[in-house]
């Protein structure tokens, strides 16, 4: 086991710690190189890191089959909480997971109405609409949660307009964002944000819209 492997279980277990309550299955890791976050970012994390996205239009397909255009039908007018995950993944992809089913129990009734969960595979060859789905079951996944798949070359333009994307799928970051694709703000968080700092990042970007009017 590689040293960077050794501290990307023990971000692991701080992260499963966190989030109490979530079942995750521990197994053997050694063979997932997850890329960490370094010193400054992991610094960041408690706020979140202001950055401007323009969320392209690109056409995906989500869990159920459907095609789904990213910013005119899955994000349309709504704030986005957006995480990256592979279902093969057995180590950060779980957290990650765990973390957002969290988040959508304390959103409640607003998934779907002002505010969605998107989960954006970084292994569209393998990850289909099919795999995705029965991954989402595993964590509750509801109405108002999105899972997206589709054309390697459409997904991988996706991934890169976020800042996830890295060559090779298993080594991308442990990665949150939540944004309000109506002004182009977003909110970056590296490593594991705890459900209430990432709703408490849709509450912000939610005040902020309704102040502009």
């Amino acid at each position: 086991m590689t040293h960077a492997t050794a501290r990307t279980l023990l971000a692991c277990a701080a992260a499963l710690a966190a989030l109490s309550g979530v079942a995750v299955r521990a197994q053997d890791h050694s063979h997932h190189q997850h890329a960490q976050p370094d010193a400054k970012a992991t610094a960041r994390t408690p706020a979140g890191e202001a950055v401007r996205i323009k969320l392209p239009d690109t056409a995906l397909t989500d869990q159920d089959g459907r095609a789904q255009r990213l910013a005119s039908d899955v994000a349309a007018d709504r704030i986005v909480v957006v995480d990256f995950i592979y279902t093969t993944c057995t180590t950060i992809c779980p957290v990650a997971s765990a973390l957002l089913s969290q988040v959508q129990k304390q959103l409640g009734d607003r998934l779907n109405q002002d505010v969605r969960l998107v989960t954006v595979t970084v292994d569209p060859v393998r990850d289909t609409p099919a795999r995705l789905k029965e991954y989402g079951k595993r964590y509750g996944s509801g109405p108002g949660w999105t899972w997206l798949t589709g054309p390697k070359p459409q997904v991988d333009e996706v991934l890169k307009a976020f800042g996830a994307y890295t060559p090779n799928f298993e080594n991308h970051p442990p990665l949150v964002l939540v944004g309000d694709p109506k002004n182009g703000k977003w909110l970056r968080f590296y490593g594991f944000p705890t459900p209430e700092q990432l709703t408490a990042a849709v509450r912000e970007l939610g005040a902020a819209r309704t102040k502009a009017g």
